[in-house]
């Protein structure tokens, strides 16, 4: 892989994480009709901590209140949780909903990735997580921005944490999934985002660190310029992505992003069958 690739597959990572148009198969689906070398998973890990690092830095505000919110109310109030604050208990919530995908990633994660890298098997995840994406923009509630936001719960974020198990399908989308279990739980599409990209910083972070020294140790040397261009083009167009969505679900729902997944499923099936 060359600089250039490195730089070009960082933005394709950084775009497509949080529009709902799944980066894992962008990431496949690239390099193959580039006719380019597949990063591998080590690769892709480093350029989902590029995107783990736009998170932190867009949500800056919201995670360091958040922080200092547990941190007082642990001080004053010790483990009554039900009396922490709202923003303490979305800390606990969040937590607790990482789990399911956590601990399926951790039991099938390296078995699905590696397993469901074929051109084929994303555009039929990306095919069925658009199906999913159109009955949650079609039924789920609080479409209207002029009705108040509805309150977050437990339940709710809960629910969201189990839809984000089928990212672990390459095509199917994080984003995507979670963003649809919001709109279906009763969040309006701007708290279903922000909780979505929330929920996601503790996965993200868990599997990049954790597959950290197997990049470093595929790509050292002079390889390691590589891992870092990736890793900044990937920051850069990640934190330009995750922006841009939050403003554009303002007054839009998934329609496009549904049609642009459904379209490029069926050309990727076409090119394979023929």
């Amino acid at each position: 892989m060359t600089f250039f690739q490195s730089v070009i597959m960082g933005m394709v990572q950084g775009l497509t994480e949080f529009i709902p148009v799944s980066s894992s198969g962008h990431l496949i689906i690239f390099p193959e009709l580039m006719g380019w070398e597949q990063g591998g998973l080590a690769f892709d890990t480093t350029l989902h901590l590029g995107t783990l690092t736009a998170l932190l830095v867009y949500f800056y505000k919201e995670i360091r209140g958040m922080v200092f919110s547990v941190a007082g109310d642990a001080g004053k109030l010790g483990l009554r949780f039900s009396q922490y604050s709202p923003e303490s208990k979305l800390v606990g919530w969040l937590l607790v909903a990482t789990l399911p995908a956590g601990l399926a990633g951790l039991l099938f994660g390296d078995f699905l990735e590696s397993s469901f890298r074929s051109v084929l098997s994303v555009s039929i995840f990306l095919l069925l997580g658009s199906v999913l994406m159109f009955f949650a923009d079609k039924f789920g509630r609080n479409k209207d921005r002029s009705l108040p936001a509805p309150p977050l719960t437990f339940k709710k974020i809960v629910s969201i944490g189990f839809f984000q198990c089928l990212a672990l399908f390459p095509g199917f989308s994080r984003s995507g999934a979670s963003i649809s279990g919001g709109l279906l739980s009763g969040l309006n599409r701007n708290q279903a985002a922000k909780i979505s990209f929330l929920l996601s910083i503790p996965i993200i972070a868990a599997a990049g660190f954790f597959q950290l020294p197997e990049a470093l140790g595929v790509y050292s040397g002079a390889g390691a310029g590589i891992l870092i261009s990736g890793f900044l083009s990937s920051a850069v167009s990640g934190y330009l992505a995750v922006a841009g969505l939050m403003k554009y679900l303002n007054s839009h729902g998934l329609k496009a992003f549904v049609i642009y997944r459904t379209v490029l499923s069926f050309l990727l099936i076409l090119l394979y069958l023929f």
